[in-house]
């Protein structure tokens, strides 16, 4: 593949905003200014984040009761994870340090909406648990994955195509990973495309992380949720779905991948609306294939 990957700047999306509109106006303007061209096949990837809130599926984690294995989950990630299973599956060392001095009341609360939300098993994992996220919303909330991908997906693939007259591969992406065991691929999230083994919490990330230390396989990067439109998707095989879909996610401005990093950044234990207002948003990336005609 000879890809390019062009991030796409969006304001700010909230609560009940539409945002099939924010892409499709966006699109617009990046064309007319002669930033982008669009054509048949190409690639428009979606941060899952960009629809969940747009979508107003949001919790507010300060609404959380915490019961017992909301506790056990807070002690099992910070020291069996910081200390323990984090350096024998060779876990970076930033997010090491994180899990040793992570906030007991917050992260109870947010295990506990793991649990309520997606279960036990996602909470026994020790970051990013099932996809529910903390970052680029703000205060206490917390966003879960999209009810339904495909859907949201299928409309904008369909309003791009009326409004654009172009017929693109349309693709809902999560930063959580996806990883490579011998020749199966997984992830630690309760919904993946097809061909991605989900739905089997921590486990997912323990495999995947043993295939990196074991040499038959890795991390490979973003997960992709849906995959719709353009039949020419069909032609690339899971290994280039998934390497376009970290592109798209490595592309993002400004590259953050956690909710310590943007604390850090804004020196703040507390995201606000304001500060989300102020920041650069490219949750659209359009890659472009040079080579794809070759598959049809």
């Amino acid at each position: 593949m000879d890809l390019t990957a062009t991030p796409i700047k969006t304001k700010y999306i909230k609560e009940n905003d539409d945002f099939v509109e924010e892409v499709i106006n966006s699109l617009k303007r990046d064309i007319n200014e002669g930033k982008i061209n669009i054509e048949n096949g190409d690639f428009i990837i979606l941060s899952e984040k960009f629809v969940s809130t747009s979508e107003n599926n949001l919790v507010d984690e300060k609404e959380a009761s915490p019961k017992f294995w909301a506790y056990f989950c807070y002690y099992w990630s910070k020291y069996l994870w910081g200390y323990i299973l984090g350096p024998l599956l060779k876990t970076r060392k930033d997010r090491i340090k994180n899990l040793r001095k992570m906030p007991k009341k917050e992260t109870i609360r947010h295990k506990q909406i793991v649990i309520d939300n997606v279960g036990l098993r996602y909470a026994l994992k020790p970051a990013s648990e099932g996809g529910i996220d903390l970052t680029n919303v703000p205060g206490t909330y917390a966003s879960l994955l999209p009810e339904n991908p495909k859907k949201s997906a299928e409309k904008v693939y369909n309003a791009i195509k009326k409004e654009l007259n172009v017929d693109v591969v349309l693709i809902i992406i999560d930063t959580d990973a996806t990883y490579r065991f011998y020749k199966w691929y997984i992830t630690a999230l309760p919904i993946a495309s097809e061909g991605i083994i989900s739905k089997v919490g921590v486990l997912g990330y323990i495999i995947g992380k043993l295939g990196g230390l074991f040499k038959i396989g890795g991390l490979c990067g973003a997960t992709p949720l849906t995959i719709v439109g353009n039949e020419i998707h069909k032609k690339y095989d899971l290994r280039e779905l998934l390497y376009i879909s970290n592109l798209a996610d490595t592309s993002q401005v400004p590259f953050v991948k956690s909710i310590h990093d943007v604390m850090k950044k804004h020196n703040t234990f507390e995201i606000t609306a304001e500060i989300l207002s102020e920041m650069e948003h490219t949750p659209i990336v359009l890659i472009k294939d040079k080579n794809k005609d070759k598959r049809r």
